[in-house]
Parts: C-alpha cells; structure tokens; sequence
C-alpha cells in the first residue's frame, strides 16, 4: 500500500525556518530500510567535493527546484523501472549552479545505498582524457579497461555533458558508451549546462547571437539517444555558487570594516 505522506517516493518535503527539505518518510524509517552500501559507495569515484550530496540536503529554493527534487526523488522510488521504461535515465539541464550535479550524486547515492546498485560517476571530460591515456604504453592501462565499468555499470553519472567542443572521435566514443548502456536497459544521469531543443528550434534565429543548445554540442544522432534514454529535468533557478560567494564576500568585508575589539 502507498504511503500517503510521501507517495512512495520514501521521502517528504517539511518546512524548517522558512526552507523547505527533503527528509526521510516514517514508512521508510518503519520498514527498516537503513543506509549502506559502503563498498559500493567507494567504487561510484564519487569526487569529496559532492560528498555531501542527498536528497536529503537539496534546497529546493524555488518551484522549479521543488520540481525537480520531487521528480529525482519519485524516480528512485520506481527504480528499476520496468516494461518501457526499463533503463531510464534522467537528463538534468539547467545554467552554472543551479544543483544539477548535486541532483545527480543524490540520486546515485541513493539507488546505491537502498537498492544495492553499482554506479559509476564520471565528469565526462575526465573520462575521455582517461580514454586518451589509455593509448600511451606507460599507463599500462587499455581503451577497453576504461570503458568497461563505464558501460556496465548499473548507474552512471555523466557530468557536465558538452562543455567543451566535441570532436568526431569524442562523439563516437559517447555514442559508444551511451548506445551500450541503451541496449543492455542500464540507467544514465546526465547534466548539462545546454537547453535541450530539437534540431529545427536550435537552428532558428541569428547565429551570432542565439544561444547555443544541446544538439549544437552533441549532434543530432546523440540527442535522439538521449531522449529515448531519459526523462528529462530542466532546472531554471539562479546560481548558487555565485550567491554563496557575494554573501561569503560581504561577511569577510563586514568583518574587516568591523572596529577593532578592546582589550
């Protein structure tokens, strides 16, 4: 029977001192489900930066981030999901700090911890300077030895898809990754920080001065993927980051304009 405090998702949002969070649901608590997973935690390469990272800790400051929180945490409720769905990833897009990366280490720690997945997770630009490596006989390493885990892992988190120009051969090596994980139904979060947009919209409008979108970066091929893969996630929402910095700025200059003490 579902919950009707959280629908099943194991998680409710509550409201402390005018913010709202995701907490742990009473029937979550109940059935006796516990965090662990450790091991499986360590092997995921999660970087120390996004240790933090929960659903539990996300702020969904706004509607769109409520949204989205909402969204992750209804997906992991459902994971494996099963018959047409089998497989499904998430595509999260959204501007420089809005908490994409954080929505997908939450949701990879959450399906690795309380449903015993293997995950992986990967800036993709690291994992093609890792596949590059692999060419060079000091490494000792092998393209295959790379992308093997990177394939087969139950969960992987692609980070930061398309921040830098692609080349043939990076698009190939992507297409390979994801194209392996499609036919074998195995489930990818992907971030970005480009608008995702059919080939017709992107092309719309002055080429000097429109913004550009994900199919500029990936191609049309790897957008089509992608859509079969993924439910997609668009967060609009201001950068945190920056926020964070101007409000770390002022308490250092309030503290050096502040007079000295006596004594």
């Amino acid at each position: 029977m579902t919950c009707e405090r959280c629908r099943g998702t194991g998680f409710e949002i509550v409201e402390k001192e005018g913010r709202e969070f995701a907490v742990k649901c009473a029937c979550r608590k109940a059935s006796g489900s516990v965090d662990s997973g450790d091991a499986l935690l360590r092997a995921c390469r999660i970087p120390r930066r996004y240790d933090h990272c929960t659903l539990a800790d996300f702020e969904p400051s706004n509607p769109s981030l409520k949204a989205a929180l909402e969204k992750a945490m209804t997906y992991c409720a459902g994971y494996p999901h099963l018959g047409h769905d089998e497989g499904l990833g998430l595509l999260l897009t959204g501007d420089n700090g809005v908490g994409k990366t954080h929505l997908a280490v939450a949701v990879l720690r959450e399906l690795v911890t309380t449903r015993g997945a293997s995950g992986q997770f990967w800036d993709f630009h690291e994992l093609i300077r890792e596949i590059r490596n692999s060419y060079d006989q000091e490494t000792r390493t092998t393209e295959l030895q790379v992308l093997e885990p990177v394939v087969s892992a139950d969960i992987l988190a692609l980070d930061d898809l398309g921040a830098w120009k692609m080349t043939d051969w990076m698009v190939d090596t992507l297409f390979y990754i994801l194209n392996g994980r499609y036919m074998e139904k195995r489930a990818t979060l992907i971030t970005t920080n480009f608008q995702d947009a059919p080939a017709e919209t992107a092309q719309r409008g002055d080429a000097f001065r429109r913004s550009e979108f994900l199919v500029d970066r990936i191609g049309q091929r790897l957008r089509s993927r992608l859509q079969e893969m993924c439910l997609l996630i668009d967060i609009q929402a201001p950068d945190r980051r920056e926020g964070r910095q101007i409000a770390h700025r002022l308490a250092i200059g309030a503290g050096l304009s502040a007079p000295p003490r006596k004594g």
